[in-house]
């Protein structure tokens, strides 16, 4: 049955060879047509996950119903709906399968109240001159899919979800000023990347990994909340947030880092400002406000107060 874990949640990259062999075959209902003669490559490198996961290879401890719950989607096809607080890591969730299964650069389509579908599919930059957007890359044929990040989906206008629902169950759709032109070159989403459609088509092979974010700031369509594989973070622990810290910065004192756990407990806080507050002390902030003020806990209460966010 291990072998049915294809996402473990480690945050370690599995070995191609083996991704390749145990990668699901999609549900009869969830099967697609396209394959191109030269399909498009992703990107090798991928900054935006260092940034936001730390360097490969850093450890993490699994939490086994976010495994569960994202082989699911990975085996029905089904978006991932992630809610929870901020800072839990909803975002980073769809990097770290990324990073996982060798999927390339995660594609992000940050929604706001203005979003519509065809801004997530394409957009004309001039007459015959075609851009497609995160989801329209992200649908173009591949052997692997893409993972498309739909972040803060509640933001979008009430048919959004049922609009993205929509084009995922026909794993296609169609560029309006391409249509007769024939075999036409667009742009995607990712510098420097082109395709070629003909007479406007993207038609998938596999359908892109979707995970879509919501913060809670209105209830989603019900056959929208049907179709996806649902799942809710809880706020970091303790044992969470020591993890993370210990992840982005190794070297750091125990002396430091308790009297700071002590601190994110007591008070609403992000993990961004455990992180904040762990750099000015890597940056030598807490040695310079000892230098001026003195040891002691107030201290750390200056420096704490320093990576506070605003509004928090």
């Amino acid at each position: 049955m291990d072998t049915w874990w294809l996402y473990r949640g480690t945050g370690i990259p599995l070995d191609p060879v083996e991704r390749d062999r145990r990668w699901p075959a999609p549900p009869p209902w969830r099967s697609y047509a396209g394959h191109p003669p030269d399909e498009p490559t992703a990107p090798a490198r991928d900054d935006t996950a260092a940034r936001v996961l730390g360097p490969p290879g850093t450890p993490r401890t699994p939490d086994p119903e976010e495994v569960a719950r994202v082989n699911t989607a990975l085996r029905l096809r089904r978006p991932l709906l992630v809610g929870g607080d901020p800072g839990v890591g909803k975002s980073a969730l769809a990097h770290r399968i990324a990073r996982e299964l060798g999927l390339g650069p995660v594609l992000r389509w940050p929604v706001t109240g203005g979003s519509t579908l065809v801004e997530g599919l394409y957009t004309e930059t001039a007459p015959g001159t075609v851009r497609l957007g995160p989801l329209g890359t992200a649908l173009l044929p591949r052997r692997l899919p893409r993972v498309v990040l739909v972040d803060d989906l509640d933001r979008g206008g009430f048919d959004l979800p049922d609009e993205l629902l929509a084009v995922l169950d026909d794993g296609e759709f169609t560029v309006p000023g391409l249509l007769g032109s024939g075999s036409a070159t667009v742009h995607t989403c990712e510098p420097g990347g082109t395709a070629a459609l003909r007479d406007g088509l993207v038609r998938c092979r596999e359908l892109p990994v979707v995970v879509a974010t919501t913060g809670g700031e209105r209830e989603l369509p019900p056959a929208f909340l049907r179709a996806c594989v649902r799942l809710e973070l809880p706020p970091l622990t303790r044992e969470g947030l020591a993890e993370l810290a210990r992840s982005r910065f190794p070297a750091v004192d125990e002396d430091v880092l308790d009297p700071l756990l002590d601190r994110a407990g007591r008070e609403p806080a992000s993990p961004r400002q455990l992180l904040d507050a762990l750099h000015l002390v890597a940056t030598g902030a807490l040695a310079a406000i000892r230098e001026r003020d003195g040891e002691g806990s107030a201290a750390l209460d200056t420096l704490w107060s320093w990576a506070a966010m605003e509004g928090s």
